[in-house]
């Protein structure tokens, strides 16, 4: 019931969501990108323009076309988002799938994906691209640093609002004790209450990182949006992430029992001369309905996202991609080798979810709308570049296989 770009029949029961609790990052819209943010290549967001390592090392013009069309007038950028490797990781993960090159993976590095989609091309091969950029960094300790706050593994964004994590809250400057230093004498009048005034500095301290941080939403919240040319791009809006988790009650709509199969006789409907004249028709009204709740890939679906329903990507490297509607097919047989590095293979890093199709679409439109289901992202598992430039940039392209939304 629903199409994946150049996949051929097979079985697909392994492929159901199978990645264990905790192993998968989320991210959610945060706020639309303001005239007054300037954007960073930590950041990530949806929509918008991308942003480039350098200015000057952007990648080749043909990865930025339409692999459909072979145009570049209705690519408009879905995702991009920043999403350094882990070397543990990224090590056991090689184990796991037989590759042993740990040469191009560096948690200091900048890495960006970037997902494109041809809006005219829908549903055709390629018209949904994604190009990995890596920028090698000299200066290690200072990216390193810059990044300690982050789970490298998993994590690739930082709320840009949560100042509770900002240096400058850490102590309290406007005390009349701003280094903190204790008095001299312990066992003096001020000495034996030290611990307790220390708590206190420290809940005061909270306190105002979080009053500061709700102040800061707020002021951010009322600068004007970016305006964008809709001909080019979507509204961007940043994103945060956060775990994965199934705390949040299940939506009542989920609690559907289990193996339900539908009665077509049940759902057929009167008043309609075609089914009269055949009974056995089921009314097209009904029928993708009924094929939905026959789906249990994608009932599954539902019941994942319905602990939280408003992610907009999902990002489980080296993990297996949650479907969005049942196939006959194995996805790993059909994700090719990196042409540009064909003794590797690639694994599988993210997906997006169809959430953001109402993010990025401020006019619904049922005939020219994002018809896509899933976005499924198969990167190199040796994170490899074939050439860098003089600003130590290299850009290649990935996999990316697509579940299209059912028209029937």
């Amino acid at each position: 019931m629903s199409k994946i770009e150049e996949l051929s029949p097979s079985d697909t029961d392994d492929y159901l969501y199978s990645s264990n609790r905790g192993d998968v990052f989320l991210a959610f819209v945060d706020a639309p990108v303001k005239e007054t943010d300037e954007i960073l290549i930590e950041d990530s967001f949806i929509g918008g323009e991308p942003k480039w390592l350098h200015p000057d090392s952007e990648p080749p013009v043909d990865l930025l076309k339409c692999g459909a069309c072979k145009k570049a007038d209705n690519m408009k950028l879905l995702l991009q988002a920043f999403s350094p490797l882990d070397d543990e990781q990224m090590r056991a993960i090689q184990q796991r799938v037989g590759t042993d090159n740990m040469s191009y993976i560096n948690p200091q590095d900048d890495r960006v994906l970037y997902v494109f989609l041809c809006t005219k091309c829908q549903r055709k091969g390629n018209s949904v691209r994604c190009i990995r950029g890596v920028k090698r960094n000299k200066n290690a300790d200072g990216l390193s640093k810059k990044l300690a706050s982050t789970s490298l593994e998993k994590d690739f964004q930082i709320n840009p609002f949560d100042l509770s994590n900002n240096p400058e809250f850490e102590s309290n400057s406007f005390s009349s004790n701003p280094f903190g230093i204790k008095d001299a004498n312990p066992f003096g009048a001020d000495g034996i209450n030290s611990d307790i005034a220390q708590k206190d500095e420290e809940k005061k301290n909270e306190e105002t990182a979080s009053i500061s941080a709700k102040a800061a939403r707020k002021l951010h919240e009322l600068q004007k949006d970016k305006t964008y040319d809709g001909n080019k791009c979507f509204k961007s809006y940043l994103l945060y992430v956060e775990e994965e988790t199934f705390k949040n009650k299940k939506p009542a709509h989920l609690q559907l029992p289990k193996n339900l199969k539908i009665d077509k006789e049940a759902l057929d409907l009167t008043g309609d001369e075609d089914l009269e004249k055949d009974p056995i028709k089921l009314d097209p009204r009904t029928e993708k309905l009924s094929k939905f709740l026959d789906d249990d890939v994608f009932q599954k679906f539902q019941e994942v996202v319905g602990y939280n329903p408003s992610q907009v990507l999902r990002y489980d490297v080296g993990g297996k991609p949650l479907l969005y509607a049942e196939t006959k097919v194995d996805i790993s047989s059909t994700v090719p080798r990196p042409s540009y590095n064909p003794s590797s293979q690639r694994i599988f890093e993210m997906q997006l979810m169809p959430k953001m199709i109402f993010d990025l679409e401020e006019i619904v439109s049922v005939d020219n709308g994002m018809e896509w289901g899933t976005i499924l992202i198969f990167t190199d598992v040796e994170n490899y570049i074939p050439e860098f430039d003089e600003h130590d940039i290299g850009y290649v392209e990935e996999c990316v296989k697509v579940q299209w939304e059912s028209r029937t």
